[in-house]
C-alpha cells in the first residue's frame, strides 16, 4: 500500500540570504538603539533634574516632573557668585588657547610632514612623547614654576600652560593629515612664484580646514572642561573657571543636584553648539588625520 505522494521542499538560497539580511538589520537596529539610549541618558538626567523642583528630587527619580521650574537656573545665575566670573574666564582662556594651538601645530606639522631628515624625525618623536607622560608628572613643577613667575591665577598663565599640555596630541593629528595633502599643489604654487610663506597660507592651510576644525572643536572641549590644570593654576576667586565654579554644589555634607545640573546645561551650550555646527568637518578631519605616513 502506497501512501500519498510527499511534496519535495526545494532548497532556496535566496530565501536564506533574505532571512540573514533581515536578522542582520534587526541586530544593527537593536545595537544602535542601545547605544543611542546610553548616549542620551546623561542628557535626559541632566535636563530632568535641572527643571525639577528641589522637593521632588527623591520622588520618581527618572520620571519627568509635572511642575517644571526655572528656579534652578535663576539660582545659578544670581546666587552662584562664581558663575558669570567662571563663564568669562573660560571664554578668555579657551579662545586664545585654541587659536594659538591651531597656528602653531599647523605650521609645525607642515614642516615636520614635508621633511624626512633625522633631525625632523627626532623633533617629531620628542614632541609626540608628550602623549605618554601623565599630567600628574607635571603638576608640582608646573605649579612651582608658575608661582615663581607670578603667572598663577592669571589668564595668560593658564593659556600658555594649557597650550603646552595640548600641543602633542594636536601635532600628531595634524601631521598625519598634512601627509595626505598632495605635494604637487605646493610645487605648482612655487612655479607660479609663491614663496614658502605664501605657499603655506594660500595653498596648504586652506586644505587643512577639516583637521583645523577638528582641532578647534576637540581642543575647545578639552580646555573648556579642564579641571586638573585649573585647580592647580587658577587659585584666586577672580580667576576661577566654570569647572571650579561648579564645585560649590558638591561638598562633604550636602550635594545640590538641581542647581548643579542647571549649571551643567548652561555650561555645555557653547561647546554643544560649536560641535553641531562643525560635525561634518570633524568626521573627515579625524578620518584623514588617522592615516599613517
Amino acid at each position: 500500500m502506497t501512501g500519498a505522494p510527499q511534496k519535495i521542499r526545494m532548497y532556496n538560497p535566496n530565501s536564506i540570504m533574505h532571512r540573514k539580511k533581515v536578522l542582520s538589520s534587526a541586530a544593527r537596529i537593536v545595537l544602535v538603539s542601545i547605544l543611542l539610549i546610553l548616549v542620551l541618558m546623561p542628557f535626559y538626567v541632566a535636563i530632568l533634574y535641572a527643571f525639577k523642583p528641589v522637593n521632588e528630587v527623591t520622588a520618581n527619580r527618572l520620571m519627568f516632573t509635572q511642575n517644571p521650574t526655572l528656579s534652578n537656573f535663576k539660582s545659578v545665575i544670581f546666587q552662584n557668585k562664581f558663575f558669570l566670573t567662571g563663564y568669562r574666564n573660560s571664554i578668555i582662556n579657551t579662545i586664545p588657547t585654541v587659536l594659538l594651538l591651531m597656528a602653531i601645530t599647523s605650521m609645525s606639522a607642515w614642516v615636520l610632514a614635508r621633511n624626512n631628515g633625522p633631525v625632523y624625525n627626532l623633533l617629531y618623536l620628542i614632541l609626540s612623547l608628550g602623549l605618554l607622560i601623565p599630567f600628574q608628572c607635571f603638576e608640582l613643577p608646573l605649579f612651582i614654576n608658575w608661582r615663581n613667575l607670578g603667572m598663577d591665577s592669571t589668564n595668560i598663565g593658564f593659556i600658555i600652560a594649557r597650550s603646552g599640555l595640548q600641543i602633542s596630541i594636536s601635532l600628531v593629528a595634524v601631521t598625519g593629515f598634512v601627509k595626505t595633502v598632495p605635494r604637487e599643489l605646493e610645487q605648482a604654487a612655487n612655479i607660479d612664484g609663491c614663496n614658502r610663506f605664501q605657499t603655506f597660507w594660500k595653498v596648504v592651510f586652506p586644505l587643512m580646514t577639516p583637521i583645523n576644525v577638528t582641532q578647534l572643536v576637540l581642543n575647545s572641549l578639552f580646555i573648556w572642561n579642564d579641571y586638573s590644570t585649573s585647580v592647580i593654576l587658577l587659585r584666586k576667586a577672580e580667576s576661577k573657571s566654570l569647572t571650579l565654579a561648579q564645585i560649590q554644589y558638591f561638598n562633604g555634607k550636602t550635594t545640590e543636584l538641581n542647581p548643579a545640573f542647571a549649571f551643567f546645561i548652561m555650561s555645555m551650550i557653547p561647546i554643544l553648539t560649536l560641535y553641531l555646527i562643525c560635525q561634518k568637518q570633524i568626521i573627515s578631519g579625524i578620518t584623514a588625520g588617522a592615516v599613517k605616513g
